[in-house]
């Protein structure tokens, strides 16, 4: 089975947890890059980014899309 994770604040976050998603919270870009980054390297099939999150990070997201 694939591996799908989710990305930003964890008020945003926290229901997609209920679904059975990995839920990595983070409270700044530094965060949210770090952890894109991670998921990448460990093989997640699926990342969900919030909106928020990802203001911060599209250089980032750019090089993985």
């Amino acid at each position: 089975m694939h591996k799908i994770g989710v990305i930003g604040d964890m008020d945003s976050i926290l229901g997609f947890k209920t679904l059975g998603f990995q839920v990595f919270p983070a409270g700044s870009s530094q965060e949210a890059e770090e952890q894109l980054k991670k998921l990448v390297s460990e093989g997640y099939a699926l990342i969900y980014i919030t909106e928020q999150a990802a203001g911060g990070i599209q250089d980032a997201i750019e090089e993985y899309k």
